[in-house]
C-alpha cells in the first residue's frame, strides 16, 4: 500500500471500524480477538500511531517533567532512575531539567503546563517563597520530594536527615568515638539546616561536648567544595577521632584530606558518610553510610503522581522514608578506644 499507512488502513485491513481500531490499539474497549487482528494489521502495514493527535485527542502528553538541583550528583540519578522506571511501566516519558536556586526552580514550574506534561515532580533544595508560590500556580500535578514548610499546598515525599544522623552519631559512639566533626553542606538548604540540627541534638543526646569547632559548611554538597571545607577543619587544629559528612561526596572528600595529612581511616579517625551511593561500596576504605531512600522516594513520588493522574484525589500527601545505616570499613574501629 502506498503513502504513510494510517489508522484508517488498519482498520480497513483488520475489518473494523476505525473507532474499534483505535479502541484496540489503545488497549481498551476491544476483546482480545479484535485487539490481536487489528495489533496484526498495524504490524503488516508499518502503522505508528500518531503521539501528538494522540495527545491532541486524549489531553495527556504522556510526558512527565522532573526538576532536579543537580543531576550529576549519584543521589539524584539513583532517584531519576526509579521515577524513570516506574513511569516506563505506565508507558510514559520523563523528562529532567536542573535547576538549583529557587529562582531558577520557579521558572522551570512556570514553564512547563498542561500542553507539554501530565504532571511535574520537583526536588527543591531551598524551598523558599518564590517556589511554593511556582508550586501552587501550576497547572499540573505536583509531587515534590524534599521537605516543605508547615502548611504547604503540596504534599511531600522526604528522607528523615536528622534521624540518618543520629545512626552516624550513635554508631560512632559505639565505636569510641568522642569527639565528631561535621562537615556540612550549605546550610540555607533543607538538608543542610535538617542535618546541621540532627548532628548537634544526638551530640547532646550522646553526653559529648558541643564544640563549634568541629562543624564547618561546605559551599555546596559536591567533592570539589568539601575539599577546602574539609581542609579549614584540619587546618583549625582541633581534635577529633570520628567524622561525619552530609553526604557520601563530603565524606569522600574527607577521606582524602585526611590521607594527604597522614591520618589512617579507620585507625586514626572513623568515616561516615550519608546518602549510601554506589561509590560507598568502592572506596578504600569502604564507606559506611546512612541509606536515605533515595531510590524509595522516587518510586514514592512517581506512584503518587501515576496516582493522581488516574483520578485519586487522595494520591499526592505526605511520606516519609525511614533511614537505614550501612556499616562498612571506614568506622569500624580496629581496637576499643
Amino acid at each position: 500500500m502506498a503513502g504513510t499507512p494510517t489508522i484508517a488502513s488498519v482498520a480497513d485491513r483488520a475489518g473494523v471500524s476505525i473507532a474499534t481500531a483505535s479502541r484496540a490499539l489503545h488497549g481498551h474497549g476491544a476483546s482480545p480477538r479484535t485487539a490481536e487482528r487489528v495489533r496484526s494489521a498495524a504490524a503488516e502495514l508499518g502503522y505508528r500511531p500518531n503521539a501528538v493527535a494522540r495527545a491532541l485527542q486524549s489531553g495527556r502528553t504522556g510526558q512527565i517533567a522532573m526538576i532536579v538541583p543537580d543531576a550529576a550528583n549519584p543521589v539524584y540519578a539513583r532517584m531519576t532512575s526509579a521515577v524513570q522506571h516506574e513511569l516506563a511501566a505506565d508507558d510514559r516519558q520523563l523528562l529532567v531539567t536542573q535547576a538549583a536556586e529557587p529562582a531558577a526552580v520557579a521558572a522551570a514550574i512556570a514553564r512547563f503546563g498542561p500542553s507539554t506534561i501530565d504532571g511535574l515532580i520537583v526536588v527543591p533544595l531551598r524551598p523558599e517563597r518564590q517556589v511554593l508560590e511556582a508550586l501552587e500556580r501550576s497547572a499540573v500535578p505536583t509531587v515534590v520530594i524534599g521537605s516543605l514548610p508547615e502548611g504547604a499546598a503540596q504534599g511531600a515525599v522526604r528522607a528523615d536527615s536528622r534521624a540518618g544522623v543520629r545512626l552516624a552519631i550513635d554508631h560512632l559512639v559505639s565505636q569510641g568515638a568522642r569527639r565528631i566533626a561535621f562537615v556540612n553542606g550549605p546550610v540555607d538548604t533543607t538538608p543542610g539546616r535538617q542535618r546541621l540540627e540532627g548532628y548537634r541534638r544526638a551530640v547532646e543526646d550522646a553526653g559529648l561536648e558541643q564544640d563549634p569547632s568541629l562543624v564547618v559548611a561546605a559551599a555546596d554538597f559536591t567533592h570539589a567544595a568539601a575539599l577546602p571545607a574539609v581542609d579549614e577543619l584540619l587546618d583549625r587544629g582541633v581534635d577529633f577521632d570520628a567524622l561525619v559528612g552530609a553526604n557520601d561526596l563530603i565524606a569522600f572528600a574527607a577521606l582524602r584530606a585526611l590521607s594527604v595529612r597522614g591520618r589512617a581511616v579507620p585507625g586514626d579517625c572513623l568515616v561516615v558518610g550519608m546518602d549510601d551511593t554506589e561509590l560507598a561500596q568502592i572506596a578504600i576504605p569502604s564507606l559506611t553510610s546512612v541509606d536515605l531512600g533515595a531510590e524509595a522516594r522516587g518510586t514514592l513520588a512517581a506512584e503518587q503522581l501515576l496516582a493522581s493522574l488516574r483520578g485519586d484525589a487522595d494520591a499526592i500527601a505526605g511520606a516519609v522514608v525511614a533511614p537505614r545505616l550501612v556499616v562498612r570499613e571506614s568506622s569500624t574501629a580496629m581496637e576499643p578506644r
